[in-house]
């Protein structure tokens, strides 16, 4: 009887995962859509001063409902990609950068931070406000790179 309930379980979380991904409306899909792309487009800047080849992304379920919709996160993320590339002037930030950083996801925090994962993903998370900038992230590159 509880392996039934178990499964129950599951099958219950699953459907409520599926109605979750399919409640997103259809200005939400289209905006992630191109904020993903307005971000890989901003990444090319970068791959060309650091010589990588950056996968971009964001963490939409780390943002507030519908403030990523009201505004532009790319804008917020591009601190990131700036740090990277001012990190690139020199050959050996360059060779750290092209070396040790794979990916760039961006997600939505209460405080600016900077983590980079053991497979070479860097996450910056930042909240909607003024005052985010890429010092921030250059400077935890620059001690943990």
């Amino acid at each position: 009887m509880r392996a039934w309930i178990w499964v129950a379980l599951v099958v219950a979380l699953g459907v409520v995962g599926t109605r979750q991904a399919m409640a997103k409306s259809l200005e939400e899909r289209r905006m992630h859509t191109a904020r993903e792309g307005e971000l890989a487009h901003a990444a090319t800047i970068t791959d060309r001063a650091c010589g990588t080849h950056l996968k971009t992304g964001f963490a939409w379920s780390s943002f507030a409902p519908g403030q990523a919709l009201s505004q532009n996160v790319v804008s917020w993320c591009q601190a990131a990609l700036d740090a990277m590339e001012d990190l690139c002037a020199d050959p050996q930030g360059k060779e750290a950068v092209a070396a040790k950083v794979k990916a760039l996801t961006c997600a939505g925090a209460d405080a600016p931070a900077a983590a980079l994962a053991p497979d070479g993903t860097l996450t910056f998370s930042f909240s909607l406000t003024p005052n985010q900038n890429k010092l921030m992230v250059r400077d935890y590159l620059d001690k943990n790179l």
